[in-house]
């Protein structure tokens, strides 16, 4: 891979530290005070708890790192247009939690094997707090329909994205880091990001539907040129 071909990689790759950065908002809110609610409901007592999605639930941090990187290379046009979604979904989100803040009360745990301590590690280092919308499945869906319209990623990689974010969504649940609730409030804001970034880029670009993301690249037609490279 020449120079020229690699400087878009990077500065695509870069573009990333934007989520980090916006995560310092999440600590801040993330500490008890002024009133927090419940949405918990009759179903959610029933589901059980399953420390074993414990394993997927973790593997979100390393699970969206591979995605990104992954769609980087492959489509970088959808690269873009998620990262913006994730940046509308996830400031969504914090404005939420700084209005409407709620909680989810925790099992009580019971044991020192492996998947125990793992959940204990968890509920140590985030508070029970918020919960609505969830963030983890916010993004495993943007993740799950950025690959599932993404036409030059393999099928199988496809589908090995959308088991995993499927993975992820339920062991929100199982977990007993969010309620039902949290599940469709993400959903809602994920689908709103969607038509939002959408409608940006048609109002930005009109019918040129194909041009790289708000220039990020290099100067056209250049860019065009590159990311079909890079595809």
């Amino acid at each position: 891979m020449n120079i020229q071909r690699l400087k878009p990689l990077l500065i695509a790759l870069c573009s990333l530290s934007i989520i980090p950065l916006l995560g310092t908002i999440y600590v801040h809110l993330n500490h008890a005070g002024g009133t927090s609610h419940s949405l918990v409901t009759d179903l959610d007592r029933q589901l059980p708890f399953l420390k074993v999605f414990i394993l997927p639930y973790m593997g979100w941090y390393a699970f969206l790192i591979l995605a990104f990187i992954y769609l980087a290379v492959k489509q970088r046009e959808v690269y873009y247009e998620t990262l913006l979604q994730f940046i509308f979904g996830l400031l969504t989100c914090y404005a939420i939690y700084a209005l409407y803040q709620t909680y989810v009360p925790r099992p009580e745990l019971v044991g020192n094997d492996f998947l125990t301590k793992a959940v204990r590690l968890v509920y140590s280092t985030d508070e029970p707090l918020n919960c609505f919308p969830s963030t983890h499945v916010l993004t495993s869906y943007l993740m799950m329909k950025a690959y599932l319209r993404s036409s030059s990623v393999a099928k199988p990689v496809r589908i090995l994205v959308t088991v995993m974010s499927l993975l992820i969504i339920a062991s929100t649940q199982f977990v007993k880091q969010h309620v039902l609730l949290d599940i469709a409030g993400a959903i809602a804001v994920a689908e709103t990001a969607i038509y939002a970034i959408r409608r940006l880029r048609q109002y930005a670009y009109g019918n040129n539907y194909s041009l790289s993301m708000l220039k990020l690249e290099v100067d056209l037609p250049q860019s065009t040129q590159a990311l079909k490279r890079g595809a």
